[in-house]
């Protein structure tokens, strides 16, 4: 336990050091802001393209993945309709919501995680949730979010907004090179997007402490303890309901996928606040509650595996 527990260590002391920072004034809102737009249109974007690119399409089990999003479906309707319409949130804010349970912090966390203590079996169930997150929830989110943030609809502009997004020509420019077995090879450009990619895990997680410093009020609120239920407890419960009576999978077939799913709330949801200028303030509460629980229970799955 106490090895588990020193590996998760410097996941820790990034967020704790970015709070430090964050409370000493060294770092401000402001700052976090600003990191967050980097990872929004730099750093996620690249790592993006390189999970796309390097995975192993063929090899994914489809039926599995299947029952990770309908789980993801229900979570995330589940935190819209709830943060919408009992706590009242605004549109742009309830789908980033909606986003924040059904995004598990798999790249910063659990990832990073499956690769210190499992093989590459696990690694590669992660990444191919992973996968389907970058090509199918981050695309319908920020779709959404470029419908209800601007005001008035109108489709020219709309059109615009999402072919100039960099999340959106990420994922087009992956599958694109994907489809076309298009080899990014190893030089400049390969070097450019690796180094991009590994900065999404430390600055992601400093950012989440110099939020964490400047948050006012209570961190376990009523939304804060709802929105992590959500994700803690009814996210496995549905995925191991789901690969039982869909996929006809057992646990041990299904560990990459749970880790996952008892990760906490997604952070990324900071870099879509950053970017569609909605108040981090009670997101970053759940994402706090959730991980600081998260770490008993992925102690706890990392010991049973």
């Amino acid at each position: 336990m106490l090895n588990v527990f020193l590996s998760l260590s410097p996941f820790v002391a990034i967020t704790f050091f970015g709070y430090v920072f964050g409370y000493f004034k060294v770092f401000n809102q402001e700052n976090a802001r600003t990191l967050n737009l980097f990872l929004f249109y730099l750093a996620i974007p690249a790592l993006i393209i390189k999970i796309v690119t390097e995975s192993n399409v063929g090899a994914i089990v489809y039926s599995q993945l299947s029952s990770y999003l309908f789980m993801q479906v229900i979570c995330g309707s589940s935190a819209f309709i709830l943060t919408r319409y009992f706590f009242g949130k605004n549109t742009s804010e309830a789908i980033i919501w909606a986003l924040t349970v059904a995004l598990s912090n798999h790249v910063l966390l659990i990832l990073p995680i499956s690769k210190i203590f499992f093989g590459s079996d696990i690694v590669f169930q992660v990444s191919s949730i992973i996968v389907m997150d970058c090509l199918i929830l981050i695309s319908i989110i920020t779709f959404c979010l470029e419908l209800v943030s601007k005001g008035k609809f109108a489709l020219g502009p709309f059109v615009r907004r999402i072919f100039v997004n960099p999340l959106i020509i990420s994922i087009f420019l992956s599958v694109f090179c994907k489809f076309f077995n298009f080899d990014l090879g190893d030089g400049p450009v390969d070097y450019l997007l690796t180094k991009l990619a590994d900065c999404t895990m430390p600055v992601g997680l400093l950012a989440l402490g110099i939020i964490l410093s400047q948050v006012s009020g209570n961190i376990l609120s009523k939304l804060s303890f709802s929105v992590t239920v959500l994700k803690l407890v009814l996210s496995p419960f549905l995925l191991f309901l789901f690969g039982l009576a869909i996929s006809s999978y057992s646990v041990p077939e299904m560990k990459g996928a749970l880790l996952v799913s008892v990760g906490p709330c997604g952070a990324m949801a900071l870099a879509f606040c950053a970017a569609y200028e909605v108040d981090p303030n009670d997101i970053i509460k759940a994402i706090f509650v959730s991980t600081a629980l998260s770490i008993l229970s992925i102690m706890t799955a990392i010991l049973i595996f």
